[in-house]
């Protein structure tokens, strides 16, 4: 595009400022910008119908899933509103339930980048419910006093957000709440769990390993990492070069599994907590189980395609 703009409009040595602009501007308004846009958007179209095309149930199901993801507020909601005991266990139930909901709206923003074209941003989305997961995991076996100061921690965070200083006094009460760090340590809230990298301190707490292998990839995905540069983000078992990077319409199911998993997991963690009727509490955790079912078979079936792709193309290139 800057090569054709260049032949429109000449050497730009020979031309100063003003009359530069001058005729860039007639370019952009022209025919061939027209065409350079389209040619963009073109791109993303042909994603957005080979999703649509290749997996239009597929979509429907994981509507039908957030729906039933839904419906478990409603019975945890109930039965905490009967415990007789409540107040013991009411910041941790308040905080996880939050952090619930919110993954919730996370998860239904996934169907809008994937119905327009847009799979590997979805792993990011994806980082936000596993860490809201992990946290929510970890406080509702934790104790009322760390739940509370969890939710507290957000006065501190509006005020990094708007640039704000405590005043002298509220830094000796958030001294004598948080601790002498509050402000750059995220995770003082966890008492437990003092020092540096809190966050892989609170998995190895909850024993979290069934999902960790998809939060290493969310942040090799959204942090500056070597890993996308390289190796693009998912392998293909149909390219010829094992090192091609690009967008693939099989991609969504690795990527619907992984959401799943994690729902499924933050599911039954609400279910086992809040809900206290037995057979409900059964019912709720067999629909769960059977998605979760269906994805390990899926994905099974997906790891062993792809790893029998990758290492007939390993054998090649090693010939």
């Amino acid at each position: 595009m800057i090569n054709e703009i260049l032949k429109e409009i000449g050497s730009i040595k020979n031309k100063d400022d003003k009359e530069l602009f001058k005729q860039l501007k007639v370019y952009l308004s022209g025919e061939k910008l027209e065409n350079s846009i389209k040619s963009l958007w073109d791109s993303r179209e042909n994603n957005k119908i080979a999703i649509q095309h290749k997996y239009p149930n597929l979509i429907k199901q994981m509507s039908f899933f957030a729906l039933l993801l839904m419906d478990i507020n409603y019975f945890k909601d109930a039965s905490y509103k009967e415990k007789k005991e409540k107040a013991k266990i009411k910041y941790r139930y308040n905080v996880s339930a939050a952090l619930y909901n919110k993954s919730l709206q996370t998860f239904l923003d996934v169907f809008g980048l994937l119905v327009n074209g847009s799979v590997s941003s979805t792993f990011l989305l994806w980082r936000s419910i596993y860490e809201n997961f992990v946290i929510s995991k970890y406080l509702v076996n934790s104790t009322e006093e760390e739940a509370n100061l969890f939710n507290d921690y957000e006065i501190i965070q509006r005020y990094k957000l708007i640039g704000k200083k405590p005043t002298k006094e509220e830094r000796e009460v958030y001294v004598k709440k948080f601790g002498r760090d509050f402000e750059t340590n995220d995770y003082c809230w966890a008492k437990s769990l003092r020092g540096k990298k809190t966050f892989l301190k609170v998995v190895r707490s909850i024993k979290e390993n069934k999902l960790f292998k998809f939060y290493l990839l969310s942040a090799y995905q959204g942090h500056s990492s070597s890993f996308t540069v390289n190796k693009g983000f998912e392998y293909h078992e149909n390219s010829s070069d094992i090192n091609r990077i690009g967008f693939y319409p099989d991609e969504v199911t690795k990527s619907l599994n992984a959401f799943i998993a994690v729902m499924s997991e933050f599911a039954n963690l609400m279910v086992d907590n809040y809900v206290d009727d037995k057979k409900s509490r059964e019912t709720l955790k067999k629909l769960v189980l059977y998605y979760g079912k269906e994805i390990d078979k899926k994905w099974k079936k997906y790891q062993e395609k792809t790893a029998a792709g990758a290492s007939g193309q390993v054998t090649k290139i090693k010939k």
